[in-house]
């Protein structure tokens, strides 16, 4: 076995979770049809949105 020492993340800033939200809403706008786009998007808000629930959940308690 390795001995690799495990490293602490920092969380990314509230502006990298936002940019890569509207990329991502872009690609889907540019490169799907409008099926792919409207679950794409429901898809897209459900994931941030429960991520963003996570993570704001232990910072308050």
């Amino acid at each position: 076995m390795s001995d690799t020492s495990h490293t602490e993340s920092t969380p990314l800033s509230s502006f990298a979770y936002i940019a890569a939200f509207i990329i991502l809403f872009i690609i889907l706008a540019v490169f799907g049809d409008l099926f792919t786009f409207i679950l794409g998007t429901i898809g897209l808000i459900v994931t941030f949105a429960a991520f963003y629930r996570d993570n704001s959940h232990g910072d308050h308690h």
